[in-house]
């Protein structure tokens, strides 16, 4: 056995039992932990070079974990999914009102600026990820994030520009 499949078992791996408590109490549900403490398990063998052997390994897992966990919270805050089962019926409106909400939602976004315009087309519209369209658009993941806050922030103050 390779010394760092050795040093993965004895340091890391023995702990398997108490994150998979852990997991199950920061998902609150059995398949989200298993695959928050598959990540965490494979995130802690690639980097098992980073490990000092002998040092305090729940602490350095517990970290990955935590940090795998709080990236995880935010995709599902910005991609919201609903269980199929909470829907009751399928919900009925106007088609006509719905067609002129989504042209005067377009016309406003029309009136934003192209650099905010482009991110907020992209994140709300055609649902990219911050990491996708940093990488279509060939900026920085931070410029993708201010420019996408300072394009709500636009377009709420277009929005309530064009109410009143």
């Amino acid at each position: 056995m390779p010394e760092k499949d050795k040093v993965f078992m004895n340091e890391v791996y023995i702990h398997h039992k108490y994150f998979m408590n852990i997991a199950r109490k920061l998902t609150m549900n059995e398949y989200d932990a298993e695959n928050l403490l598959q990540d965490t398990y494979i995130r802690a063998f690639r980097f098992l070079s980073t490990f000092e052997p002998g040092s305090n390994s729940k602490a350095w897992i517990f970290r990955i974990m935590k940090n795998l966990f709080i990236n995880f919270s935010r995709k599902k805050q910005a991609h919201p999914v609903y269980p199929i089962d909470t829907i009751i019926n399928e919900p009925h409106f106007n088609e006509e009102e719905s067609t002129l909400k989504y042209y005067e939602i377009i016309k406003i976004i029309e009136k934003i600026k192209d650099d905010y315009r482009q991110v907020i087309i992209l994140f709300h519209i055609e649902e990219f990820s911050l990491l996708e369209i940093s990488k279509k658009l060939n900026w920085p993941l931070g410029t993708v994030k201010s420019r996408l806050h300072r394009a709500r922030k636009e377009f709420k103050r277009v929005f309530e520009d064009s109410v009143s």
